[in-house]
């Protein structure tokens, strides 16, 4: 299911193209809560939230995104150039010409490589908008994650683009170890009872339907956030129940959910 329910608080600054999912959310700009982080140690910090409520991470996803006056074929080039990547081929797509490099970090045989996928887009006010979209698995290299996102911030940085990220970590629940029945209400409380243990957290906007409950937080401890109406968030937590098994699927965005849940 997609995050569709999320509010036209939520800001979007360009035509959206995205990466492995129909309809995306992108926002403008997102705000670093603690601008003493780097933006390694903000991940840091975001992943070990993350693993203190998945059981086991199957998918992670970060997103950063730029954009600004200019042609989107030069930035994608320029960015492409720096990260190593090969140079963007245009192609269309939903309708749009879009210039994609995509590779990857790290062993491929043993699951650990982390996926990198640049996409660049012209916009009607002569600008352009870029995604990198750096995404992994199980098995995924942390520690070289964590260095191509510093890497990340210090090139977007170099070639003076205002940039952005969130990332989004998706997992299964392990029911056996909550003593509940497997309601995707009752397992977001159950997390969100352990999470604010460690942190000061205050629940802002909710959906819910049949088979997916979701919650989005104000949590200032954590380095991201987002204006969405009137609210601050920095974090989203959903429970979608896998239709056919006792299984639940749990994602947490940060800010927000920017992947299919």
């Amino acid at each position: 299911m997609l995050n569709r329910w999320m509010t036209t608080g939520i800001i979007a600054v360009a035509i959206i193209i995205l990466i492995s999912v129909t309809h995306a959310q992108v926002y403008a700009e997102n705000m670093t809560a603690a601008k003493s982080l780097s933006e390694t140690a903000a991940l840091e910090k975001l992943l070990h939230t993350a693993d203190s409520m998945i059981d086991r991470t199957d998918r992670l996803v970060i997103k950063w995104q730029a954009g600004g006056k200019g042609n989107a074929q030069e930035h994608a080039m320029k960015l492409a150039l720096e990260l190593g990547l090969a140079a963007p081929v245009q192609m269309w797509q939903n309708g749009h010409q879009v210039y994609r490099s995509e590779g990857t970090i790290g062993a491929e045989i043993s699951g650990q490589s982390t996926r990198v996928l640049l996409n660049a887009v012209d916009t009607d006010d002569e600008g352009y908008y870029i995604i990198v979209q750096l995404s992994g698995g199980r098995n995924l290299d942390r520690y070289a994650l964590l260095t191509w996102h510093g890497q990340m911030a210090e090139v977007m940085e170099k070639l003076g683009m205002k940039a952005s990220w969130n990332m989004s970590v998706q997992g299964m629940v392990d029911e056996t170890a909550i003593d509940i029945k497997p309601k995707t209400d009752g397992q977001l409380a159950v997390m969100e009872a352990k999470l604010s243990r460690t942190m000061k957290m205050r629940a802002v906007e909710r959906y819910e339907d049949e088979a997916t409950a979701s919650i989005s937080y104000q949590a200032a401890d954590l380095p991201l956030e987002i204006q969405s109406g009137t609210h601050r968030l920095n974090m989203q937590l959903a429970v979608h129940q896998v239709s056919g098994q006792q299984a639940a699927r749990v994602t947490v965005g940060f800010p927000i959910i920017t992947i299919e849940y």
